[in-house]
């Protein structure tokens, strides 16, 4: 099976995703922070709550267009790519 949108916001361990910590990388965690931050004040949830959401969702995303990330190999849920 093909993705073709696997690699679109940037291939990993390359560029922004080159800094890591734990293996994943630090600018999507800090990103998903700041999400759930904003989603948390915005709703009025407990922030804790909201990162996991968010987190939760950018994996399934991660997996649906079929990329490879450190969270998804470690539980080894592997995209088909």
């Amino acid at each position: 099976m093909s993705c073709p949108y696997a690699n679109i916001l940037g291939k990993p361990n390359t560029g922004v995703h080159s800094i890591r910590l734990f293996g994943l990388s630090v600018i999507d965690i800090f990103l998903t922070m700041i999400a759930a931050v904003i989603t948390a004040k915005a709703y009025k949830i407990n922030v804790v709550l909201s990162f996991v959401l968010w987190f939760v969702l950018g994996e399934v995303l991660h997996y649906i267009f079929g990329v490879k990330s450190a969270f998804l190999v470690k539980i080894n849920l592997i995209p088909d790519c």
